[in-house]
């Protein structure tokens, strides 16, 4: 199996939580992603510092949520990722 790039990771992290209506849990990502929970986690905090995603602990779940800046990135991720494709390449 061929390692997944952060950035193909990032991808599908934020199109997994836009596809949820913009918030989801911890553990749903972790499942559609095939990430492992701890590696998922110390993801999102990573992001969370940077404003890309908000988290929220409620009860045992964490509470994943998409900023505007989530959006936004998404957005020009997606253009980049259609450009590369364009140019006959892949982002794994």
């Amino acid at each position: 199996m061929k390692k997944r790039s952060r950035i193909s990771i990032l991808i599908e992290v934020l199109e997994f939580i836009e596809s949820e209506g913009g918030e989801t849990i911890a553990t749903k990502i972790a499942t559609a992603t095939g990430l492992a929970y701890d590696r998922l986690i110390v993801f999102l905090e990573d992001l969370s510092k940077r404003g890309i995603v908000s988290i929220e602990t409620s009860g045992r779940n964490r509470i994943i949520r998409l900023s505007d800046k989530g959006y936004h990135l998404l957005r020009r991720l997606r253009e980049l990722r259609d450009l590369i494709r364009d140019l006959g390449l892949d982002i794994r």
